[in-house]
């Protein structure tokens, strides 16, 4: 069974550019140069109606990682991450991701809201985790969905200095 999760992460630039960061390959090669101290690669980018798919290979060391699931594994986890962004319209745009952590049982995915206006954006991140291992998933889940909160929090920080930077 999953555990569901939500965060809001504020941008402090306008939907327009946020949205259009999300949909520019050069972004999302600084994010994951950053969002890690290992950094991951951007496998590939495709611009796809007003948007992007996106897949990213990332890499997540232990020390991001809940305490519990530190126990369990002896190395960092490997992230498959796909990211499709939908166009903008009037100042919103839907955004999904499916996350697979390579050789484990995790797995995660969600959908995210974008909406601002010309000055601060807003991403609603509604999450699912699931951690398939039997008795201990349904404790680990909570901790893995508050670890991607602080994930996406420091994402969203990644996006806001690209775009002061770059737009």
């Amino acid at each position: 069974m999953a555990t569901r999760s939500e965060n809001t992460v504020t941008i402090n630039q306008s939907a327009e550019k946020v949205h259009q960061a999300l949909s520019t390959e050069q972004f999302w090669a600084y994010d994951v140069a950053n969002l890690s101290p290992e950094p991951g690669e951007v496998n590939e980018f495709k611009a796809v109606d007003g948007g992007a798919e996106v897949t990213l290979f990332e890499v997540l060391p232990l020390d991001v990682l809940p305490e519990a699931v530190r126990a369990m594994i002896s190395q960092a986890l490997k992230v498959k991450r796909v990211v499709n962004v939908g166009p903008l319209a009037d100042g919103k745009a839907d955004i999904t991701y499916v996350a697979d952590v390579k050789g484990t049982p995790v797995d995660f995915k969600g959908e995210i809201t974008l909406a601002g206006d010309d000055t601060t954006t807003t991403l609603a991140y509604s999450n699912e985790v699931s951690v398939n291992i039997p008795f201990m998933g349904p404790a680990i889940e909570p901790k893995v969905g508050t670890a991607l909160g602080e994930l996406f929090n420091n994402e969203g920080k990644l996006a806001e200095k690209w775009i002061s930077e770059n737009l």
